[in-house]
């Protein structure tokens, strides 16, 4: 009976490695993009024929409004279009101290009976060196360390001068690019480009792992989330030259 029992357990084990191997290589993405030719006429039509394991595919031809490089998956490379990220470096507090305390002591000549203490103001503006701030929560921060030198408007104008901005990228002028999405059941796809120049076409194939059954995201939410899934990316390209 023991014996039997170990045997089940080792049987357990070992389907529970392969599931967890099987599972590591599902996510596991290859694509790969040929063209039927690949210097045309203007007009002229070009197959692309696709392969891969993804479960989705799109393709960007590269010509205007459809380049990769402009996508949004590209540009916002994950972070949150329009995420305001204001922080203040050392370089530009250096930068700021000499004028600020020109500043303070101009204002101190003119109002001997509420001067301010610069290195106070100099001390509060250190604590908030390489944090991030919306632009307008960094302008109240200055403000509260002077508010009877600076208005809020100051403040902000401020936070443009000495703050580095590390926001996200808007949309580019046009927008964002886009891509034509493939039935991964027929992966061909004919393209004619209408204008010569050169074109770096890419094929963009994505596939998702199983359901992640562990984790608050599936616990407490029944819908499906990008938290209950891992996934993966890969690209492959080809160049046309349109003449």
């Amino acid at each position: 009976m023991k014996t039997k029992y170990s045997i089940r357990i080792s049987m357990l084990l070992s389907i529970l490695v392969c599931f967890t191997s099987c599972e590591k290589d599902e996510i596991d993405t290859w694509v790969s993009l040929e063209a039927d030719k690949t210097v045309v006429a203007a007009g002229e039509i070009v197959t692309f024929k696709m392969t891969g394991n993804a479960e989705t595919y799109v393709v960007y031809t590269g010509d205007t409004g459809h380049d990769f490089t402009n996508s949004y998956l590209v540009i916002t490379g994950g972070r949150i279009i329009d995420d305001e990220d204001y922080v203040l470096k050392q370089s530009g507090l250096d930068a700021w101290t000499p004028i600020l305390t020109a500043e303070i002591t101009a204002y101190n000549i003119a109002n001997p009976n509420s001067t301010l203490d610069t290195n106070t103001i100099i001390a509060g503006l250190t604590n908030l060196l390489d944090n991030s701030y919306y632009k307008d929560t960094a302008a109240i921060r200055i403000r509260e360390l002077m508010p009877t030198l600076k208005s809020f408007g100051d403040c902000q104008n401020l936070v443009v001068t000495y703050f580095t901005n590390l926001s996200v990228l808007l949309t580019p002028p046009g927008g964002f690019s886009t891509g034509v999405a493939i039935n991964r059941y027929n992966l061909n796809y004919s393209y004619r480009f209408p204008n010569p120049g050169t074109y770096e076409v890419t094929l963009l194939g994505t596939r998702l792992s199983d359901k992640n059954y562990s984790g608050s995201g599936y616990i407490y939410n029944s819908t499906s989330s990008a938290s209950e899934y891992t996934y993966n990316r890969n690209t492959d390209r080809v160049t046309i030259v349109v003449e």
